[in-house]
């Protein structure tokens, strides 16, 4: 067991009194710090207040207006601006060719807008995994297609779910190795993941 002693105790206890006394010393006088932080000097309040003066300090910000003629056209998001128009055409026949080795299917629809007709590539990959929009050519509409990364509704859809909704239907064909082609009913043909 741990024994006190009695002195041990009257100086634990005038030691803590002291320290409470100068603790109660500091809370009652004014901090300095805190006078600068929250109250304003007794010379300032005595005088009438003035209106700011222009500070020689000088702010990083600036500010940009879409009417400024003086200003250099923005910079391209490509490097395509340096090259040559021949450049130019040759990417734009490579990307062509690698679309024509990728499996696709072609889409022809008539625009309820502006009852334009128009054909479009889409790869399958896009059709069933991704987001297909098609531009029209007449009006400049975007037709949703396919959305599968749920980008514009809560579920994936493909354009035949949307007909079906509206009760549609969509016309398949497809097209043999020795270039006859078929169309078809969609609804005629059985579903291979409904049970029969």
């Amino acid at each position: 067991m741990h024994s006190t002693r009695p002195h041990s105790v009257t100086m634990n206890s005038s030691t803590a009194l002291r320290a409470l006394s100068r603790a109660s010393q500091q809370t009652l006088r004014p901090r300095l710090g805190l006078q600068r932080t929250f109250a304003a000097p007794p010379v300032l309040l005595r005088k009438p207040l003035q209106a700011p003066q222009a500070s020689p300090v000088r702010l990083g910000i600036r500010f940009h207006s879409t009417d400024d003629t003086t200003s250099r056209p923005p910079k391209p998001l490509t490097d395509r601006d340096g090259l040559s128009p021949e450049a130019v055409q040759s990417d734009k026949d490579a990307i062509a060719a690698r679309k024509a080795q990728q499996p696709s299917y072609e889409l022809t629809f008539t625009c309820k807008k502006c009852l334009d007709r128009s054909s479009h590539r889409i790869t399958k990959q896009a059709y069933h995994f991704g987001t297909v929009l098609v531009n029209c050519p007449g009006c400049k509409s975007r037709h949703l297609i396919a959305d599968h990364m749920k980008i514009f509704s809560d579920t994936s859809v493909t354009i035949e779910d949307i007909m079906k909704e509206k009760g549609e239907f969509i016309q398949k064909g497809s097209l043999g190795a020795d270039g006859d082609v078929e169309f078809y009913d969609a609804s005629s043909i059985e579903d291979p993941q409904k049970p029969t």
